[in-house]
């Protein structure tokens, strides 16, 4: 199966780096991305795969294309790829704001016997273990093949397409925002102890045991809380202030303001 991808941002690169992790061929991956400069400098850490800044090309040669563009560019990239003959391919869009049907209208139904299919990933699919929202056109017939390779990718759900923006929010934007917690977490912890690296290596492994305990030891993040809090105790002083803050409404701004942010992508 060979996988054109068309677009090297963040997630483009995310995508190469997991398909040669997971096994595939990197003969097998044709790139195109807007600058020659891009294309060398991801040939030079994959010198295997394939690179071409004509789109047509890629189209022709991948029996899967990734589109990994900004939505703005999005309908430039379909106006052109449909002069292709797109028969028995599956064209799979990465790209939030743009719909199942704006890539209908965008390739103009010039073939019925291609698949569509969006996905939302995160950029854990650079070491296989992302979160990866699925929804497609219909449900075309060989599109397990396809799934499969993904599935080598991370945690793959099929959702309706209504639902693949919360998978951004949630999973891919998540990240950032998971980030942002443990650095404060971090810097709180380095006004006691006084030692960034020590003070890194405690968040990093304080997360980690969380994750241990609910995924292997079948706790879960009430069940942690209680555990830990004894009544009277250092932790439930800590933990009274959490419970009479505003940290729950803040983390639902957040979500909702980034939600209303996919809405006007396309249109920039």
């Amino acid at each position: 199966m060979r996988i054109g991808i068309i677009g090297a941002g963040h997630l483009g690169k995310a995508l190469i780096a997991g398909l040669v992790r997971s096994g595939l061929d990197q003969e097998q991956i044709i790139l195109n991305a807007r600058s020659a400069e891009t294309m060398d400098a991801v040939k030079q850490t994959y010198p295997g795969i394939i690179v071409t800044a004509d789109k047509k090309h890629l189209a022709a040669g991948s029996d899967v294309i990734v589109v990994v563009v900004k939505a703005q560019n999005a309908r430039e990239v379909f106006t052109e790829i449909r002069e292709t003959d797109l028969s028995g391919k599956t064209i799979i869009s990465f790209m939030a704001g743009v719909s199942l049907n704006d890539m209908r209208e965008w390739l103009q139904d010039t073939c019925r016997e291609y698949a569509l299919i969006r996905m939302m990933p995160t950029v854990g699919i650079s070491i296989c273990k992302g979160v990866i929202g699925v929804s497609c056109d219909h449900d075309p017939a060989g599109s397990d093949n396809v799934m499969d390779l993904f599935r080598h990718l991370g945690y793959v759900i099929r959702l309706p397409e209504e639902k693949l923006e919360s998978i951004t929010i949630c999973a891919a934007s998540g990240l950032a925002f998971t980030a942002y917690l443990m650095k404060a977490y971090r810097d709180s912890c380095n006004r006691l102890i006084d030692d960034p690296s020590v003070s890194e290596e405690i968040t990093l492994r304080v997360f980690e045991n969380v994750i241990e305990s609910i995924r292997n030891e079948g706790s879960t993040f009430e069940k942690l809380i209680e555990q830990i809090c004894t009544k009277g105790g250092t932790t439930e002083a800590g933990m009274n202030i959490l419970q009479n803050s505003s940290l729950n409404g803040i983390i639902n701004q957040c979500l909702d303001s980034a939600y209303a942010r996919v809405s006007g992508l396309k249109g920039e």
